[in-house]
Parts: structure tokens; sequence; C-alpha cells
């Protein structure tokens, strides 16, 4: 069985981007949230928008429930984090679902807020993910590294430690 991957729109359109959302698409089983659905809508290259059509292709997740979505604001507030919608629902999916879904996004705020959340174990780089189908050239941007998302990990962690109300 593949592995169930949560995208973020970042990550779409960087994949599109890159040519290598077939790649993906082949090793693992793909969700998004509808709204990171509706947020990774086109990508350039070259000069070229061109339109993402990957909802025939793709789990969408339809439904998040709002205390799972507020759960995710006031931990953000209380992490001193702006969070983008498709993150939010994303991580609120992450809260909500029993399945084994692996969050992969390449937002710095929204690792931070993973790390904070103590949700890093449910979230995976660019990099990694890409490097799990055989892709190995150097082509990708800084934000995709493996290395800059562990930093993002490691500054999450320290906000927990800064900010965590301990009851």
């Amino acid at each position: 069985m593949k592995k169930l991957l949560l995208l973020d729109a970042d990550v779409i359109i960087d994949l599109h981007t890159l040519d290598l959302f077939d790649r993906i698409i082949k090793g693992y089983e793909i969700h998004v949230t509808k709204t990171v659905l509706s947020e990774a809508s086109y990508f350039k290259r070259d000069g070229a928008r061109t339109k993402i059509a990957i909802s025939d292709r793709v789990t969408i997740i339809e439904n998040v429930a709002v205390e799972h979505l507020q759960t995710v604001r006031d931990e953000a507030k209380e992490a001193r984090l702006g969070i983008d919608p498709g993150e939010l629902e994303a991580i609120a999916c992450l809260i909500q679902n029993d399945e084994e879904l692996i969050f992969c996004t390449c937002d710095q705020a929204a690792i931070k807020l993973l790390a904070f959340m103590n949700l890093e174990a449910r979230a995976v780089s660019i990099e990694k993910t890409i490097r799990t189908t055989g892709y190995h050239k150097k082509n990708l941007y800084p934000r995709h590294w493996e290395k800059t998302f562990t930093e993002y990990i490691r500054e999450g962690k320290a906000l927990r430690i800064l900010f965590k109300k301990l009851t």
C-alpha cells in the first residue's frame, strides 16, 4: 500500500513547476484539502501560466471539523505565527484524521507550527519525499531542502519552549 501524503499548495505548484508531480503521484497516495486545491490553481514555467488540474488524480478532503480548525488557529496565535488558510486546514486535518497522513509542506510558519504542536513526526520535507521516489537531481529550491525543514522544526520546538502554556 502506498503512503498517504497530504500536500500543501506551494508543494503542488513547485512540483508542477519542476515537472515532478507525476513522480510523486506514482510513489504516494496524494490527499489535498479543498482549500489547498483552490489555492494551487496554476503554475508558471518559462513565463507561461499553466492551469493545474489534479482533482481527478488526488483524494480531496472535503470536511475538516470546525473545532480542529479553531485548535490550529489558537495554537498559531499562541506561537505567534501567521498561518495561511490552506496550511491551517491541512494541519487541522492531521489532528482530525486517524489515518497515517504525512503533511508535506515548505511553508516556514507551517513547519514551525507543526513542531510547536508536537506534530513534526507527521510532516516531511519535499526533498525527503522526492528522494524516496528515486529522484536525486540538484534542481530543488532551498525551501525544499531537508536541511531547511529541519531548521524550521528546531525553531518551532524553541517556540514551544518559549510560549507553550503548561497546564
